[in-house]
């Protein structure tokens, strides 16, 4: 997916932004996750929730924030 690049993302925020859009590809794959008209069925939805909050727990548990810029830590009380 290498060819694939996402428009002012950072480096963490693409690397979520594949996966996802991997994750939608397989659902795609299957003629069983879509309706007759080629929309994901209701459980093909649960399945994409359920995997979106996986994969967007694991980054955030992952993420670091970046400390207080030193004028903003100077106003805090």
């Amino acid at each position: 997916m290498s060819n694939v690049r996402f428009a002012d993302l950072s480096p963490a925020d693409e690397k979520v932004a594949e996966r996802i859009f991997e994750f939608v590809q397989f659902l795609l794959d299957d003629d069983t996750n879509l309706t007759p008209a080629g929309n994901l069925t209701g459980g093909s939805r649960q399945k994409f929730r359920a995997r979106l909050d996986e994969i967007i727990a694991a980054d955030e548990s992952t993420t670091v924030e970046a400390p207080a810029p030193a004028a903003e830590a100077a106003e805090a009380p």
